[in-house]
């Protein structure tokens, strides 16, 4: 039995992105104030007021974002629960404008998908569109290598298929 590896959103990141949102908003109300453009302030101020929001609330929350045991890998942002590393036939990694997520190829995924709300699965069946595979998990706002993780899941689950009863 090792030491669970239990990663955290990244604060600064968060704190960043929330500061970002809160110019907006500010340049939003200086629209409505200053140049009377109604329209386009209050949109301003409605999407970077909620962006500012969630990055509060992202900055604030300790619970682990991604954990990674014995028995697999568990993404609380995924809404999948617990990946065995018995179920990860293989993975790569993948990134869309610097953010990276692990691919993974799972032996039974419809198990997987099966567990996610009815929008997260229409969501996850449209990642194909972007060369992900449906189970992906999103490292964006956490502070690791992914190319060392992908090297960890890859060995780990090597491991288990080697442990894996015969069917």
């Amino acid at each position: 039995m090792t030491e669970d590896l239990i990663y955290y959103n990244s604060r600064w990141r968060h704190a960043l992105l929330t500061f970002g949102g809160l110019a907006f908003v500010a340049m939003g109300v200086w629209l409505l104030v200053k140049t009377d453009k109604w329209g386009l302030g209050l949109v301003s101020i409605l999407f970077f007021g909620a962006c500012a929001a969630v990055g509060i609330w992202q900055m604030v929350d300790t619970r682990p974002r991604l954990r990674i045991t014995d028995e697999g890998i568990l993404d609380r942002t995924l809404g999948v629960g617990l990946i065995r590393w018995t179920d990860i036939a293989d993975a790569y990694v993948n990134a869309v404008n610097r953010e990276h997520f692990i691919c993974l190829h799972l032996h039974n995924e419809e198990e997987y998908v099966g567990r996610l709300s009815p929008l997260r699965r229409k969501l996850a069946n449209a990642n194909h569109a972007l060369g992900f595979t449906t189970i992906s998990i999103n490292l964006s706002g956490v502070d690791i290598n992914p190319e060392q993780l992908l090297e960890y899941i890859l060995k780990q689950s090597a491991a288990a298929q080697l442990q894996r009863p015969l069917t």
